[in-house]
């Protein structure tokens, strides 16, 4: 422990010079010094206690949000890998539906096939997807934009 004695020492007498016109000089300069350096070091030890504290809830948070971030990256790329299993136009279509948040219409006039076709690529590619990511929350998110 880095215990910052010199500035323990010299804040005490600061304070002590300081306040040199208010003290009553019927009582000992010597027990008024130490009494001073004692509440400064008590201070200075609760103030440590205080920061060890928060780093300790700090790190705690920091490893929850890693262990939350490296699930999350998880998920996504298994979303991704069942997402690449989808033929093409079922891919297409629901990244163009999902992703770009086009409307089924307009993605049939850009296909140049019926809404009913987009209808059909949707309805297989959400099928496959929750058949095949059963339980996973990210999932839930995806749907939920529908």
């Amino acid at each position: 422990m880095n215990f910052p004695a010199k500035d323990i020492v010299h804040d005490t007498f600061l304070t002590f010079w300081n306040n040199r016109k208010r003290l009553d000089l019927s009582y000992s300069a010597k027990s008024y010094l130490f009494t001073l350096a004692q509440n400064y070091a008590l201070n200075y030890l609760r103030h440590l206690r205080v920061v060890e504290v928060n780093e300790r809830e700090v790190s705690q948070l920091l490893e929850a949000a890693s262990d939350e971030l490296a699930e999350y990256d998880e998920r996504y790329a298994r979303v991704e890998e069942k997402l690449a299993q989808l033929p093409d136009k079922q891919r297409e279509v629901f990244l163009k539906c999902v992703v770009e948040e086009k409307k089924y219409q307009e993605v049939a006039d850009e296909l140049d096939v019926s809404i009913n076709t987009i209808k059909k690529h949707m309805s297989r590619a959400l099928k496959f997807l929750r058949d095949e990511l059963q339980g996973e929350s990210i999932l839930l998110f995806i749907l939920s934009n529908r």
